[in-house]
């Protein structure tokens, strides 16, 4: 064989090794787009749940419990704990809608938060029914939380707290600080 010949093979040899490992690149590239693209967030519904099955997911957030120095000394020296209380709700489409007597005494869903010797609360992977938000006027629940004292040294309710009443889109992955005092002797 001529030394040219012999050559030219290594070079079209050469070329097709590089061109197969850059194929296998692009293949092993394309299996990470796609791991990728199954890791990435659930579909989104309404541009503010996750959707999960039949349930959307709503999204995470903290609420923060700021104690003046008295409602501090108070709440550690009892042995008292903190509760923050999350209600959710919304208008329904239907006024005559079986489900408004159920929404009208207890919201839509709700979660509470026993705090011991922390002030954060966070609220998480809490699922309302698809159905329900398809139910209510906007989709955007509204959210109120309530603080207040744990009663279980305490029979009364010990702690005067703001309250948070906003939209879930504004409230979504967000920390909230509320302040707290004392009912009596502040």
């Amino acid at each position: 064989m001529k030394k040219s010949t012999i050559i030219y093979c290594l070079i079209l040899t050469g070329l097709f090794v590089r061109c197969s490992n850059f194929k296998d690149k692009t293949e092993v590239s394309n299996d990470d787009a796609l791991k990728a693209a199954n890791l990435a967030l659930k579909p989104v519904y309404d541009g503010i749940y996750r959707v999960e099955g039949d349930s959307v997911v709503i999204p995470s957030f903290e609420i923060e419990v700021e104690l003046s120095p008295k409602a501090e000394a108070k709440i550690e020296k009892d042995k008292e704990s903190i509760i923050v209380s999350a209600s959710f709700s919304g208008i329904p489409i239907d006024p005559n809608s079986p489900n408004m007597q159920e929404w009208a005494e207890g919201g839509i869903a709700g979660k509470e938060i026993e705090l011991m010797g922390q002030r954060v609360a966070r609220f998480e992977n809490i699922k309302v029914k698809r159905s329900i938000l398809d139910s209510i006027i906007g989709k955007d629940l509204e959210l109120l939380i309530n603080v207040y004292s744990g009663r279980r040294t305490n029979p009364d309710n010990l702690l005067d707290c703001g309250i948070l009443s906003e939209k879930m889109a504004k409230v979504q992955n967000k920390k909230f600080v509320l302040k707290a005092k004392l009912i009596y002797g502040e």
